[in-house]
């Protein structure tokens, strides 16, 4: 789940209980949640880097059956005998 994903009602009971939090304990919360939503960007920005340089470095696309063979044999299921 991300922070987007959270819906109404649960942003409202979490509001709900940051407001009986003393302000030093509500300010650290939502500290918290800055630094979550920040590394949650980071992340996305990463994967995106990431996909679009295997993308670039990709000549031909790779069949099916090759990307599921290279899989299996990864993740050691049975290959299948020809």
């Amino acid at each position: 789940m991300t922070i987007c994903d959270v819906s109404n009602a649960d942003l409202s009971e979490a509001m709900a209980k940051l407001k009986h939090l003393s302000e030093a304990r509500a300010k650290g919360v939502l500290s918290l949640i800055e630094d979550l939503t920040e590394l949650e960007a980071l992340e996305n920005a990463a994967d995106l880097k990431a996909a679009r340089d295997a993308l670039s470095e990709s000549e031909e696309p790779l069949s099916w059956e090759d990307v599921k063979a290279k899989l299996d044999a990864q993740f050691g299921f049975p290959q299948p005998t020809s």
